[in-house]
């Protein structure tokens, strides 16, 4: 089930299905509105959509052009529809003039409050932040009603599983909701109703959901992205009251954009390409040099950002797991090449040599160390992680790792073989049986069947060892070695899923 929901989200970048979740949002609230379960006209939240999104289009256009960079469409569109569900959907011109102000103030602060490149805190917050500032009004988060609950939490849910960012979300939904409910309690409320307003009425399920998650202001560790939702939980519940400033979801979202910038990559750093080379099987294997050194761990990944025209939904930016060491002179991404390619594979596999591409993230949890008691499971590209490890090993090959390396036909694994034999690493392979044959693999290489299976594991953990592996790949072959590895006796398993694109 979580595999074929995968490969379905997929299908589509981060943007675009935030931008479809919206959207269906937005339309059950109009059809609510129709049939009068919410009380906000129809007009009015036809007028919303309208204004936030020509604003959000408008001015994002005019920010590119007076910064000279390419205007990210779909961003603005996310940015303007989050901001429709924070202001009353009334048609009145204060109503569709405080929304419009927001939308071009949060687009405004992706340009001007940016640290080369960077940005420092959540536009929709900022642009939240400038109405309030005014003292003309501010967000009221109508999204948080009860009518909505059940569609606000399956779409947020969809959210936070394909970003993988449940860990940044649930600490400030949960800190919020407790809170907010002995609160509640504390003035002689019923604690099952209490529960419930704290639950469907008050913002947080949507600000986790939408906004802690948004990654270009989000930390890059795991445990730094539970700190700062937790702090943004916390600071929500102080009750601050200084006459146009007062405490709200947007304020502690902007104290916590603050914290979190301490723990990221100061600004973005720009790669060059040096060279590329095709290996057989539709690997492509891309080399470029930092213009400074990636603060990065083995199994890290970075996020390459491509301005190109006809971009596809699935968008301009991308990630790829790093397959070069920490602080090596040159930083290697490996992708496969599909016949139907995204427009953004395409543009990224059209680079000429010399030609600069943007880091805009660095981050992640997987991270290997690459020691004799690991046991690492691989498909296609997913080795990528595994092949860091391996080259950061260089300086102590002995006693290292051992791999078990899926292919399919036609996939040739020689392309890899002088990182892993530099580093120690012992290799087993599973896949076609046309492997097995003699001189099908590079010396000191095992084949160990057609899939990661009881056989294979046998061969892999001699008396038992490995103890701890990390499986990459494909959703489905992550779900099924997983599965196969803590059936033979593995404890710890770590995972990382390349979804693809």
């Amino acid at each position: 089930m979580i595999t074929r929901l995968d490969r379905l989200l997929g299908r589509v970048t981060m943007y675009r299905l935030v931008l479809l979740v919206l959207l269906a949002l937005w339309v059950i609230a109009a059809v609510l509105s129709l049939i009068g379960v919410l009380s906000f006209p129809i007009l009015g939240l036809v007028l919303s959509l309208v204004v936030a999104v020509v604003a959000g289009w408008v001015s994002n256009r005019i920010f590119a052009l007076i910064w000279r960079v390419s205007p990210h469409g779909e961003s603005s569109l996310v940015t303007a529809l989050i901001l429709v569900f924070l202001f009353f959907p009334l048609p009145t011109m204060e109503s569709q003039g405080m929304l419009a102000l927001a939308v071009v103030a949060a687009n405004l602060s992706k340009y001007l409050l940016a640290w080369r490149g960077r940005h420092l805190f959540n536009p929709v917050a900022a642009g939240a932040m400038v109405v309030a500032a005014t003292g003309i009004g501010g967000a009221v988060w109508w999204i948080a009603t009860p009518a909505l609950f059940v569609p606000l939490v399956l779409g947020a849910a969809l959210v936070l599983h394909r970003a993988r960012a449940w860990d940044i979300a649930l600490p400030v939904i949960v800190i919020g909701v407790v809170g907010t409910l002995l609160k509640l309690v504390s003035t002689g409320a019923d604690p099952l109703g209490a529960g419930w307003i704290a639950l469907a009425s008050y913002p947080y399920l949507f600000l986790g959901a939408f906004m802690m998650s948004e990654p270009l202001t989000a930390p890059p560790r795991r445990r730094w992205r539970m700190l700062v939702s937790a702090i943004v939980g916390l600071i929500s519940l102080i009750p601050l009251n200084l006459g146009a400033l007062a405490m709200s979801p947007e304020l502690a979202l902007l104290v916590g954009n603050a914290v979190a910038f301490g723990f990221g990559p100061r600004s973005r750093v720009r790669l060059t390409l040096e060279a590329r080379e095709e290996h057989a099987g539709g690997i492509a294997d891309l080399s470029f040099v930092p213009e400074r050194p990636l603060r990065l761990r083995p199994g890290q990944y970075l996020e390459l950002s491509i301005p190109h025209r006809g971009a596809d939904g699935r968008g301009l930016r991308r990630v790829f797991s790093v397959a070069s060491a920490p602080g090596a002179s040159s930083v290697r991404i490996i992708t496969r090449v599909e016949e139907r390619a995204s427009s953004f594979k395409q543009a990224l596999l059209a680079l000429k040599p010399g030609t600069h591409v943007a880091v805009s993230a660095v981050g992640g949890d997987f991270t290997v160390r690459g020691g004799a008691d690991e046991l690492w499971l691989a498909n296609g590209v997913g080795l990528t992680p595994f092949l860091a490890a391996a080259d950061a090993r260089t300086a102590r090959p002995a006693s290292g790792p051992t791999l078990i390396w899926a292919l399919r036909a036609g996939e040739d694994p020689v392309w890899a073989e002088p990182v892993l034999r530099r580093g120690g690493v012992r290799v087993l392979i599973v896949g076609p049986e046309s492997l097995a044959r003699q001189g099908a693999l590079p010396a000191g290489w095992l084949y160990a069947g057609t899939r990661v299976d009881e056989h294979a594991l046998e061969i892999a953990r001699p008396a038992g060892r490995p103890t701890h592996a990390y499986v990459a790949g494909s959703p489905a072959f992550v779900a099924s070695a997983s599965r196969a590895a803590r059936s033979h006796g593995v404890h710890r398993v770590r995972t990382d899923r390349f979804i693809g694109y």
